[in-house]
């Protein structure tokens, strides 16, 4: 291995990583290295790789178990995505709220009741999460640097509608590579509060609220009948915190911490982060209060 004054190179994994395992990689190594040398590549690694599977067909194993769908397609592979969430954001008169949940799933198995949904891309934008997990993570990682390069070069913030452009189209470039996202780029720039929706197929919709994940059918039923312009910021917080515990109670998938968010010309701030066991207690007291008078 190369090395420096400063000890040894670090291996560098390029973006061509996501083509591990595909006919593709195996029909480029074939070709290049020969099918010996590829064989024992796919067995022992390499420098800046990572190991293949070690089976006689490395590509054919990887296609049967870990095939790679969109939306709800099924190549019948035995490790199949099985998640759930409920993210949601809506504009008004007073900025923008974005409420998410905490519970992330693995099927049937809470795999963690503390995850961090909303992703803080710089103080006046942020991203929600729902689909994979690390998909979700990395890729709005990214996006944070290449915000702060692209302030760096031009000197000034970037526009919401340009962040979230840049994220649709590294979406769209790997399309059909078994990506699963589906996030809100919102925030506050000179043309006043913005909202984006971006999925991994490289959508990209401007609207007045969306709501993504397994819980978002019961969420919408909250925005649909409360979201207007002239909320409050208290109301607009109530409709935000209600809507993800409706759906929490609804939505298996969903649950955990109600973290919330309120976005300003003066930046993001979060306003709480509550558990949805002691909101469900705080409504039912209030369903009865007002079936009672």
């Amino acid at each position: 291995m190369d090395a420096t004054m400063f000890g040894p190179l670090p291996l560098v994994i390029g973006n061509d990583i996501l083509d591990l395992g595909s006919r593709k990689t195996s029909r480029h190594r074939q070709g290049e290295l020969g099918l010996a040398n590829t064989q024992q590549l796919m067995w022992t690694g390499a420098p800046g790789q990572f190991d293949l599977p070690n089976v006689p067909d490395p590509a054919l194993y990887c296609r049967s178990n870990f095939a790679s769908t969109c939306g709800t397609g099924d190549e019948e592979q035995r490790v199949k995505f099985a998640k759930g969430t409920t993210t949601l954001a809506f504009k008004f008169n007073g900025g923008i709220i974005v409420s998410v949940d905490s519970r992330a799933t693995q099927g049937a198995y809470i795999s963690s009741g503390t995850v961090k949904k909303i992703i803080e891309i710089n103080p006046f934008l942020l991203g929600t999460m729902a689909g994979g997990a690390a998909d979700c993570s990395f890729w709005e990682r990214n996006l944070g640097m290449e915000c702060r390069l692209y302030e760096l070069r031009n000197g000034r913030r970037i526009t919401v509608a340009a962040a979230s452009k840049l994220l649709a189209n590294v979406m769209s470039s790997y399309r059909g590579y078994g990506l699963s996202m589906g996030t809100m780029v919102t925030g506050w720039d000179e043309t006043g509060p913005q909202l984006y929706y971006v999925d991994d197929d490289g959508t990209r919709l401007k609207g007045k609220y969306f709501s993504v994940g397994s819980g978002s059918t019961y969420a919408y039923g909250i925005l649909d009948s409360y979201v207007r312009d002239d909320l409050t910021v208290e109301e607009a917080i109530d409709v935000g915190k209600r809507a993800i515990y409706h759906a929490t109670h609804r939505d298996a998938a969903s649950g955990g911490i109600n973290n919330l968010y309120h976005v300003t010309k003066e930046g993001w701030r979060v306003v709480h982060a509550i558990d949805v066991n002691d909101m469900h207690y705080e409504y039912q007291e209030e369903k009865a209060n007002a079936m009672a008078s």
